[in-house]
């Protein structure tokens, strides 16, 4: 496949065929386009930063490894998150005995979000621990969604739900913060 032309132009399954043919300028497209999200969702739902890193990273190991097993109808992105899904829930299985640390504050950046100042004020602490007491049904497209900034298909696409559970789910998960954090006042 001639990669002069714009990523843009390339499906995810083309890039796919392309990388599983040996190309591997296709196959860095390929990671370019998912790493952040990858990386959003293995980050809620692991909760450790170097954990979340190697989940992504064996992620796109084992996708690259799988290239010439996976079927040419078969959606390239929808198999890659399953990789990372099942790699997360390995990961959980491995630690249940360890304890979950917080989520860092400092992730993604350093510019924050109104979502972010309001975590970092007064309230921070009760705000950020009623977050982390949430099921992780709703926690996890929480954090994805205002912490690392990822896009309801982003998430739906991440979770292997429709967009509509996705938005469904947040709504559940800030009507749970909100009446949480009124009790507690």
């Amino acid at each position: 496949m001639a990669m002069a032309q714009s990523a843009t132009e390339h499906t995810d399954e083309l890039l796919a065929d392309a990388a599983r043919d040996g190309d591997t300028r296709a196959f860095a497209l390929l990671v370019d386009r998912y790493r952040d999200t990858a990386f959003a969702y293995s980050y809620a739902h692991l909760r450790l930063r170097d954990e979340a890193e190697d989940v992504v990273q064996e992620a796109f190991v084992r996708a690259y490894l799988g290239l010439p097993n996976i079927q040419a109808t078969r959606c390239w992105a929808a198999w890659l998150m399953r990789i990372v899904r099942n790699l997360c829930n390995d990961a959980l299985r491995r630690h249940r005995s360890r304890p979950v640390a917080a989520l860092d504050e400092a992730w993604p950046d350093d510019s924050p979000t109104p979502e972010m100042l309001l975590l970092i004020g007064e309230r921070g602490d009760e705000i950020r621990r009623a977050v982390n007491e949430l099921p992780e049904k709703l926690r996890v497209p929480l954090v994805m969604h205002y912490v690392s900034r990822r896009t309801y298909r982003e998430i739906a696409l991440a979770l292997d739900v429709p967009e509509t559970t996705v938005v469904g789910r947040l709504s559940m998960a800030l009507q749970r913060l909100r009446r949480r954090l009124l009790c507690e006042r």
